[in-house]
């Protein structure tokens, strides 16, 4: 009988030394930098143009929409038919993302993309987004991260006219 007592003790010492903490997953996770997602935040930031709709969700897409259309709207025509005529490009997506900081200022832009000079110019262009509105979460102005996918041949495509 001792022979079991001790391998048993032991066993229920381990799982209750090595369990986890609960956590509340109901409150936004806040990174080690201090910045929310933007789909996490209670007052994600805006362009103007988004900030009369009510709905977080609606806005946060509104967001969305008008930061793709600056970067359709900016990209270089000369670049994307360069682009389109050297390499394959379907069904690529180019990934983005960025902080707004607390005054509203796009900044640590991040593009992934396999193209080199599709990555520059998209990074060009982000660098140069119109002021947001400031994020707030609990009361208190915060940095906001940002991240999407863009379809590269789209882009392209439509740039390129």
């Amino acid at each position: 009988m001792k022979k079991f007592i001790i391998p048993i003790l032991f066993c229920l010492i381990a799982h209750v030394g090595f369990a986890q903490k609960a956590t509340n997953t109901s409150l936004a996770k806040v990174s080690a930098n201090g910045t929310v997602h933007y789909s996490l935040i209670d007052k994600a930031p805006t362009l103007e143009g988004c900030e009369n709709i009510s709905d977080a969700k609606q806005q946060n897409t509104c967001t969305e929409e008008k930061i793709q259309a600056y970067i359709q709207k900016n990209f270089t025509a000369s670049i994307a038919r360069s682009i389109s005529a050297n390499r394959n490009i379907a069904g690529n997506k180019i990934y983005v993302r960025f902080i707004v900081n607390k005054q509203g200022v796009a900044e640590n832009v991040g593009v992934r993309v396999s193209n080199e000079q599709m990555k520059a110019e998209v990074e060009r262009i982000l660098a140069t987004l119109p002021k947001f509105s400031i994020g707030m979460h609990q009361g208190k102005a915060v940095k906001t991260s940002f991240t999407f996918w863009l379809q590269a041949d789209t882009l392209l495509r439509n740039a390129a006219k």
